[in-house]
């Protein structure tokens, strides 16, 4: 028998809001994935932090499945919206209910058993509600699924309820309540995953800190990617899977890819997508053209609303040096997540050399300004006197919006 294979599509290769983890485009983290791995073994609780679309879930649901961890994922955004953590664990436990309902009624008709869940040799129920508390319910309901195998519950999305005290309070007596010999009979580990840094001190707002930090372990920021491991994804994608070919200096193709994007690997395959269906349109081809449209599909989806924050904060009318503009161009440039206003100094003295000879700059001032009112595009750090962008897609809409014709800042063609 002869087996026809189709060629891949753009949407089977890059896969941005996928649930699942893509094996085509998984880059390998091997020093993350190795602190994760360790840190099942070890007996504190773990968490996994860093911006949002740097690859956090796809870091855990790999390194699970490659360790045979069951896990059950408690979206906190429904923590929020219900009200408790409870409420979440009992919505949780009432669709795993209504599953095992559906497989009883299976198993009762055609002696369907799948997994051994839902009817046991007198046709009752295995699973009994009891009185347990939710917490401990979840508990018994993850350790019967999970059988022998490591088990995890995911606190998933922790920025959404960082600043809502009673969740946090729930989330902690959670951790805490895992040494308490009932609950530790069940031998399941809490892993919290969030935007946030120090979730451990957040968490103990309301009790004594060390009583959570001595019970969690953060392993390393889940940071954007390198440049090499952002540029072999793009690679990867576009020109080994797809056989697209790439016009032109392909160098300098990629450099591009990599600053608008922030490196994020979210918005790497977001735009990935972009550029390969409009080069399939073209004869496969991505030429500057095809990169244009494609940057300003890309824009509008994912950060229309922050290249109209920028375009807010720009200097209203033109003036001979446009210093606040400056200030907003160099912010986008430089690497680092966080800086000073002299760090930003020393980047508009080398972007605009012809401009700052000479002249005493008030850039501390205008980073002021650009951290206050409305929609903010730098965030004051609590200590050094720092600053930090107000979020990585700030980044993004400067570097695609913005450019240096004749020493001033400009926009650039692509239209947002």
């Amino acid at each position: 028998m002869i087996i026809y294979s189709r060629e891949p599509k753009p949407e089977d290769v890059f896969t941005p809001r996928s649930a699942s983890v893509n094996p085509k485009l998984y880059i390998p983290r091997p020093d993350l994935e190795e602190e994760l791995s360790d840190g099942l073994s070890e007996s504190q609780h773990l968490v996994i932090f860093g911006e949002s679309g740097n690859g956090k879930s796809w870091l855990y649901k790999k390194v699970f499945k490659e360790k045979a961890v069951f896990y059950e994922v408690i979206n906190l955004v429904l923590a929020s919206t219900l009200g408790s953590l409870g409420a979440a664990f009992d919505d949780k436990l009432s669709r795993q209910e209504q599953l095992e309902q559906k497989e009883y009624e299976l198993a009762k008709s055609g002696g369907f058993k799948p997994g051994g869940v839902g009817v046991d040799f007198d046709g009752t129920w295995r699973y009994v509600k009891g009185k347990k508390e939710p917490f401990e319910r979840l508990l018994a309901y993850i350790r019967k699924t999970a059988g022998r195998q490591r088990a995890v519950v995911v606190f998933d999305n922790f920025e959404q309820i960082s600043t809502n005290e009673d969740v946090c309070k729930q989330i902690a007596n959670c951790v805490v309540l895992l040494d308490d010999p009932v609950y530790a009979d069940y031998d399941i580990k809490i892993v919290i995953v969030g935007t946030p840094s120090g979730i451990d001190e957040i968490l103990s707002r309301n009790g004594n800190i060390q009583t959570i930090s001595t019970r969690l372990k953060e392993i390393p920021e889940v940071e954007r990617m390198t440049p090499k491991e952002a540029k072999l994804l793009m690679r990867l994608g576009l020109e080994d899977i797809l056989k697209l070919k790439v016009l032109g200096n392909s160098q300098v193709f990629y450099d591009r890819m990599l600053s608008i994007t922030d490196r994020i690997a979210l918005e790497l395959q977001e735009l990935g997508l972009r550029i390969a269906k409009e080069a399939i349109k073209k004869d496969r081809i991505i030429d500057q053209n095809t990169l244009n449209r494609a940057v300003s599909k890309w824009a509008k989806n994912s950060i229309r609303a922050y290249c109209s924050m920028v375009a807010g904060r720009m200097n209203s009318r033109e003036t001979k040096t446009s210093r606040r503009n400056q200030c907003i161009y160099a912010c986008g440039m430089l690497d680092r997540e966080s800086f000073t206003y002299k760090d930003v100094e020393k980047k508009i003295r080398k972007l605009f050399p012809e401009s700052t000879n000479g002249v005493t700059l008030n850039v501390s001032g205008e980073l002021a300004k650009l951290s206050k009112g409305d929609n903010p595009l730098l965030k004051r750090l609590p200590t050094d006197d720092a600053y930090r962008l107000a979020s990585p897609k700030v980044r993004m809409a400067i570097r695609t919006m913005l450019t240096v014709v004749d020493g001033k800042v400009s926009r650039t063609v692509v239209e947002v």
